[in-house]
């Protein structure tokens, strides 16, 4: 048996700027927020045609949705369904010090941090 030697490189932390897709923190922050919508419907058990007429959209768009397809939807539709789905979106602009690196915008939910009952941005 030969030995196959395989090369590594470390991830930047965003598979998306890793593969050089364009707006790499834009498509990191709609998978998220669809991971988001994904969990809420499962945890209610809905049916994806029931979750579906809850979101306004065909079954169809919700099942290449929770797939992965989100390049048809904006930020704004998929904070739309958030609000549909009875969750409150918040958004937080923190202003960093000059000697501080820029952050990736964070959306985490209320499960990430008990004190918070929203979806935050930052």
């Amino acid at each position: 048996m030969s030995e196959e030697k395989i090369e590594i490189e470390k991830s930047s932390g965003n598979i998306f700027r890793d593969l050089e897709i364009p707006d790499p923190e834009e498509h990191l922050a709609k998978c998220r927020l669809v991971f988001i919508i994904d969990n809420i419907i499962t945890k209610r058990r809905l049916r994806r045609g029931k979750a579906a007429k809850i979101l306004g959209i065909r079954k169809s768009k919700l099942s290449g949705l929770l797939d992965g397809l989100f390049d048809d939807f904006s930020m704004t539709d998929l904070f739309s369904m958030l609000e549909k789905l009875n969750h409150e979106i918040e958004i937080v602009v923190h202003q960093r010090s000059a000697d501080t690196l820029p952050t990736k915008p964070h959306i985490s939910t209320s499960t990430d941090n008990p004190r918070r009952n929203s979806v935050t941005g930052t």
